[in-house]
Parts: structure tokens; C-alpha cells; sequence
């Protein structure tokens, strides 16, 4: 559920009593780039501006960002936050990849995630893990899985592979999982989102980070 926080209207007094424009000093936090994107459609300005952070996985739009051209600092007191959270299916698979494990284990591990494949390729990955032999099965073996990266976002496509593990008991297959460029998908999946935003919302979108 989004947030508000540190809600406050400021105002100042100046001669003859005649009061400057309200500064609107809000700070919200978004849990989803559906709901900063119509945040943005509802307040936004000519001098609004979003800057994606990839590092941090945060999108922040400041709505009194100062204005193009000047030379003065805008307010900036209004923002909305985006942080993206990564989802419960990437959360797991990234808690699975880098670990050695007997063909049981990896066929219960794909049994038990089977919604992150296509109906089809569970089985087929199954039986591919519980028919390994070292003479005949050629590692490392690739697989796709088709999961989020981030809570609410859509699915993508990530590539993993399946290979021997050095450290294994003798007469036994021991495997290791693992995800493939990670961090690469990550990126991309950010910048979707900003270029997303970019095009519902008709503000200029920055990669990179504002501070106060």
C-alpha cells in the first residue's frame, strides 16, 4: 500500500503582507511503477523530473524540480519513491543458483517451481536431471526459466544452466544450478521501467541518482 510521509504546507510572509506560494513538502513511497506513473500523471509540472537509480533499484520523481535553464535550484520537496523490490520467484531462484545438489534434490526443486516454467519444459527437465549419467550427458546444460525480476513487473525470460560439480561423492552425480548474467538482466529490466514511465507520463526520465 503506497505511503505518505513528512506532510507539511509551508508558506512565508513577505512585505506588505503579500504571502509567497505554497510549497507543497511531501515525500511518497510507491510500491509499484503502475502507481508512480499515475502519481506523476496527477501532480506533475514543467519542471518535473524522475531519475532511475539503478544501483539502489529506486525511481524518484521530484514534481518541483527546478525548472530547465535556470539558475536557481528548484524546491524539490515534493517526491514520490519507487522502490522496487525483487520478486518472490527471483528471491528464490537466486537463493537456489550456486549450490551443488544430487539429481533427487534438483528434481524436487523443479517439481516444486514448476510455475516458473512452461507446463511442457517441467517435464522434460525433470527427466533430463534424473537421467544423467557422467559417460553420456553432455554439461553444462541450459534452461530457461520465465519468472519477474521485480514484484508486480511482467515476466522475463532468465537463462540458467546445469553443471557437474568437481565436489561430488564417488559414484554419485552431484550438479550445480546456476543463473546467467544477472545483473544484466536487472539492468535491463530497469531501464523497461524507465522508458515505461517515460512514455505514460511525458517526463523527462534520468538514469542516475539525485541527492539532497
Amino acid at each position: 500500500m503506497d505511503q505518505a510521509t513528512n506532510l507539511s504546507i509551508t508558506s512565508h510572509d513577505f512585505f506588505h503582507n503579500f504571502a509567497a506560494p505554497a510549497l507543497i513538502d511531501q515525500l511518497v513511497n510507491i510500491d509499484e511503477s503502475r502507481s508512480l506513473i499515475d502519481y506523476v500523471n496527477r501532480f506533475k509540472t514543467a519542471n518535473t523530473v524522475i531519475f532511475v537509480d539503478t544501483d539502489e533499484l529506486e525511481v524518484h520523481a521530484v514534481i518541483d524540480y527546478h525548472a530547465a535553464g535556470s539558475t536557481k535550484r528548484g524546491p524539490a520537496e515534493h517526491r514520490a519513491v519507487l522502490c522496487l523490490a525483487r520478486s518472490h520467484e527471483w528471491e528464490t531462484w537466486n537463493a537456489i543458483s550456486g549450490h551443488v545438489y544430487d539429481q533427487n534434490a534438483l528434481a524436487r526443486i523443479i517439481d516444486l517451481n514448476s510455475d516458473d516454467f512452461a507446463q511442457s519444459a517441467t517435464a522434460s527437465l525433470r527427466e533430463t536431471v534424473m537421467n544423467m549419467e557422467r559417460s553420456t550427458t553432455v554439461l553444462p546444460f541450459f534452461f530457461t526459466l520465465t519468472i519477474p525480476v521485480f514484484t508486480g513487473e511482467p515476466k522475463v525470460d532468465v537463462k540458467a544452466m546445469i553443471k557437474d560439480s568437481q565436489h561430488c561423492n564417488a559414484g554419485k552425480i552431484s550438479l550445480r544450478l546456476e543463473l546467467l548474467r544477472t545483473r544484466l538482466i536487472i539492468e535491463r529490466e530497469i531501464a523497461r521501467i524507465a522508458h515505461e514511465i517515460a512514455s505514460a507520463t511525458s517526463v523527462p526520465v534520468i538514469m542516475g541518482s539525485v541527492r539532497d
